[in-house]
């Protein structure tokens, strides 16, 4: 099939529900988890079982932590650090199942990850917040960490009121420079969309990370432009909305001070959140700084330069405005 034909095919592509299975583990960070993951699993479960009395008399979550940011940004590297403290519950992985399961892409046309208010319906907000509550139950706030939430943070901000919003901004050369890298590995796969892409370099079956507004007009590629799009939108969405709700719920972080000031940042931002900065979390903080989270090749600043210069250089004119916008010369 031509390119032409392939890009016609996804303009066309009708919304077909997945079967509830289907879904359920297309939505898993762990499309084949080991024994020792459906053991945590199963433990989980039952934690959240023993929750249920608490949800039917009533009780709700406090102060929801909400990681957010670019695919590739850090926001691995925080939740990592976070989730150590003892105040805090996490889902086992990302919680794209609870997050999608009634507002998966193929049930919306395949237009985009982005929600907002206006698409919170009341069975999925029950649904959403049972689930969350059960798996933080009321003696614990929850922490969770889902870059796709960078495009819905009104939709999140309509469930939980209440929520703290922590956004990770990294310099767009090396988190796209990451992004190229990811999409060209055989991890990271994402959705299986109803007809190939022709992206090069990348399986074409495969959409990775953010599914952003428009995206059909780039299932041609270049694989750089995709990469500088998942960033760019993700970056400006995030902080359109997030500066809307007011400095007292949300706080931004860079990736390159979290790396080389991780027990000051760390601090920094437990303050905000009403976190004790303990022992254990002062340990997280240093400790998995030092250890690579989630990393296609060792984390080094300015690696762009190296690996795909030419790639990089053609979309600096693209996300010139979000550079600046975050900060970044």
């Amino acid at each position: 099939m031509g390119t032409d034909q392939v890009a016609g095919v996804q303009e066309r592509a009708p919304a077909v529900r997945p079967a509830p299975r289907e879904l359920r583990k297309s939505l898993r960070t762990d499309f084949n988890p080991s024994f020792k993951l459906r053991l945590i699993r199963s433990a989980f479960r039952l934690r959240q079982a023993s929750h249920l009395p608490a949800l039917a008399l009533g009780a709700r979550l406090h102060e929801p932590i909400f990681i957010i940011g670019a695919p590739r940004s850090g926001t691995s590297l925080l939740y990592a650090i976070l989730r150590d403290s003892s105040q805090l519950a996490h889902w086992p992985g990302e919680a794209h199942e609870v997050w999608e399961a009634d507002y998966h892409p193929a049930m919306r046309e395949w237009e985009s990850n982005a929600l907002g208010a206006s698409d919170l319906t009341p069975k999925a907000a029950s649904r959403i917040r049972s689930q969350f509550f059960l798996t933080a139950g009321p003696r614990k706030r929850l922490v969770d960490k889902t870059p796709r939430n960078s495009l819905r943070v009104d939709f999140v901000n309509a469930l939980f009121p209440d929520a703290r919003f922590v956004f990770l901004q990294r310099d767009g050369r090396d988190n796209i420079n990451s992004l190229i890298n990811a999409w060209r590995t055989p991890r990271y796969r994402t959705y299986r969309l109803p007809s190939p892409h022709s992206i090069p370099d990348t399986d074409p079956n495969w959409w990775k990370f953010v599914l952003y507004a428009g995206w059909r007009d780039d299932c041609r590629g270049p694989l750089e432009t995709v990469a500088a799009k998942q960033w760019k939108i993700c970056n400006e969405s995030a902080l359109e909305t997030l500066d809307t709700l007011g400095e007292s719920r949300w706080i931004g972080m860079r990736y390159e001070r979290l790396i080389e000031n991780s027990e000051e940042e760390t601090q920094r931002v437990s303050e905000f959140l009403g976190l004790d900065f303990d022992d254990r979390l002062r340990a997280a903080a240093r400790v998995r700084v030092a250890v690579p989270i989630n990393t296609v090749t060792p984390p080094e600043a300015g690696k762009w330069r190296r690996e795909n210069p030419q790639q990089i250089d053609s979309i600096l004119p693209l996300i010139a405005s979000t550079m600046e916008a975050l900060g970044y010369r």
